[in-house]
């Protein structure tokens, strides 16, 4: 049986085989244009489907680059402040010892009152900072609210409208940095010196040089006030322990005050819990009465203001002398404090440049398997698009005589 293949059969068998060389000259040129071997699924379906992971997690790394590079910016400014912050309490400090000797002039004290103005000026400036985009660095989550503010009173005192909640940085799938201080932890809430009283001088004799070295009570959870009063008992000193004020408080104690020992009580003889040990040192006026009011912290910015309530206080004041010695005892503890915080800044920005690097040499690795996979062989592509192009070029000219065929050519 012979078979018959219709001219329009013909015909339409070259078209579609020359319409497939030519598509597959056009990917050859497709891929020599992008330089990848792997332009669709169906180039090589393994491939493509690991080319893809590569990418989501090439994308992954950018965001993460990217918020290291915001969180890096933010702990630069923050560690900068802190370094604004600390000058600011070293020149203060050098003011406020220079103001305690009792050489200085009334007018100078009055100038430097001036001065300390401009220092607590400068650090509540400083407490108020904002970074590039205009959020508060020590506002916590509340980065939009203006963190310090004065209370509007006579002397002013400092209230802290952000909140305790530190920002924090996604920076890599398992690991997350925080990128922010709260204003509370730097200015609010700094160790208090002393331990866990803070001394009140307002019962002080003429010519008193008390300092207090440290106040301690074991027992974290007693609220009492103590006070001690030193008081004479035939030619020998002796301190009195209360506990509250010695005009309405409980005496607790009355013995013979050694420097060397200081006060040492056991609160059990009085039915309570604890010890407490509180030192002196400087030169103790009989009648010299000193408050120790609880507090485990204090705020820088109300010291600064205390030095400032002081500075026009007679060189001859005990209270005024002892309350700037107080200040002074602050901004030590306070430079301390701060130097801490930085270095919390420092050791975060160590982690964030160690992560930075750590992402991009996996980007590089990345990078590395995706082109073994994805990249084209010139090579091997341009004699493929070579032998295509031939081979289109023989279809084309055998359509062309196929089409000339005809049976009046041989009639």
């Amino acid at each position: 049986m012979i078979n018959r293949v219709s001219t329009a059969s013909q015909y339409q068998s070259l078209t579609s085989n020359l319409m497939r060389k030519q598509g597959e000259l056009n990917t050859s040129n497709e891929h020599l244009a992008t330089g990848r071997r792997v332009l669709t699924a169906g180039d090589d379906p393994v491939s493509s489907v690991m080319i893809q992971n590569y990418r989501q997690e090439q994308t992954l790394i950018t965001q993460y680059q990217d918020a290291i590079t915001l969180a890096t910016n933010r702990m630069n400014v923050t560690e900068s402040t802190l370094t604004g912050v600390e000058n600011n309490l070293d020149v203060t400090k050098q003011k406020v010892i220079r103001m305690i000797n009792g050489a200085m002039a009334a007018e100078d004290r009055s100038a430097f009152k001036d001065e300390l103005q401009s220092l607590y000026d400068e650090l509540l400036g400083l407490a108020n900072t904002q970074d590039e985009s205009g959020n508060y660095i020590f506002a916590g989550t509340q980065s939009a609210t203006k963190p310090f503010m004065q209370n509007g009173q006579t002397p002013p005192t400092i209230v802290y409208q952000g909140d305790d909640q530190a920002r924090h940085s996604q920076i890599d799938k398992n690991l997350e940095v925080k990128t922010s201080l709260t204003g509370n932890d730097v200015f609010m809430a700094i160790p208090n010196p002393y331990g866990d009283y803070r001394p009140d001088f307002s019962n002080l004799q003429p010519d008193s040089q008390l300092h207090v070295l440290t106040a301690t009570n074991s027992n974290p959870n007693d609220s009492n006030n103590y006070s001690v009063k030193f008081v004479d008992n035939a030619g020998v000193m002796e301190y009195q322990l209360y506990q509250g004020d010695p005009t309405t408080g409980v005496l607790l104690e009355q013995n013979t005050y050694e420097p060397e020992v200081g006060i040492s009580f056991d609160l059990a003889a009085a039915g309570g819990a604890g010890t407490l040990d509180f030192q002196f040192d400087g030169e103790i006026k009989l009648g010299d009465s000193v408050a120790l009011n609880p507090s485990k912290t204090f705020n820088v910015l109300d010291s600064l203001q205390d030095a400032i309530n002081n500075a026009e206080q007679p060189t001859s004041s005990a209270e005024g002398n002892a309350n700037l010695q107080r200040v002074i005892d602050d901004l030590n503890g306070a430079f301390i404090h701060m130097n801490q915080q930085r270095s919390q800044v420092g050791s975060v920005l160590q982690t964030l440049d160690r992560q930075g690097e750590q992402h991009k040499d996996f980007e590089l690795t990345l990078n590395k398997a995706q082109s073994g996979l994805e990249d084209l062989d010139y090579s091997k592509a341009i004699i493929d698009m070579n032998e295509q192009s031939m081979a289109l070029q023989a279809s084309q000219a055998a359509f062309n005589k196929t089409k000339e065929l005809t049976l009046f050519n041989y009639l």
